[in-house]
């Protein structure tokens, strides 16, 4: 696994390692959290250990498969992830996902931290699209990626969690410079 170590004015984007179980496990199971990613909870610290491992062992910058640990500066807690995948759901394209502890949320954190990866990605892979997918009633997840600079490209409809679910889908390109 590459060692990326991104470092921000409030956060370190970092592979996730054993420290960050218990972390992970908390932040996965808080009530907005787990609504919005309901197929991400992690019941308790033996799933985020192996969910640890699983995206870990999954690493790779060629596909892209990154999934990496958005840890506070300050409190030195990981509150969330932020990565990079292909996303059946749209047909393989790769998505970016994130998500971040229901008590550090509203503070720039989430856009912060995919802002910075997907500056990164696009500096180190061959991508030069990334798309989104958000649910259309998840304001401040849409809100996260039109800041970021993604165009809504309408709707998708997928199973999510055993059922169809209405995504709305968004596209960034990579600007050529």
């Amino acid at each position: 696994m590459m060692n990326i170590n991104i470092e921000t004015d409030n956060l370190i984007v970092r592979p996730f390692s054993s420290v960050d179980v218990e972390d992970a496990a908390y932040y996965s199971q808080q009530p907005k959290v787990s609504y919005w990613m309901a197929d991400m909870v992690m019941h308790d610290e033996k799933e985020a250990l192996d969910w640890i491992e699983w995206i870990n062992k999954k690493f790779d910058i060629s596909e892209p498969f990154i999934m990496l640990a958005i840890e506070h500066k300050c409190d030195h807690k990981c509150i969330g992830f932020v990565g990079v995948h292909a996303q059946a759901m749209v047909d393989n394209e790769v998505e970016i996902s994130y998500a971040v502890s229901d008590n550090y949320q509203g503070k720039g954190y989430g856009t912060e931290a995919a802002k910075t990866l997907i500056k990164w990605i696009f500096k180190n892979t061959e991508l030069k699209e990334l798309v989104a997918i958000v649910k259309p009633d998840n304001i401040p997840s849409n809100t996260v990626i039109k800041k970021l600079g993604f165009q809504a490209f309408g709707n998708k409809v997928a199973k999510y969690c055993g059922e169809m679910c209405k995504f709305n889908y968004y596209k960034l390109y990579k600007k050529l410079s």
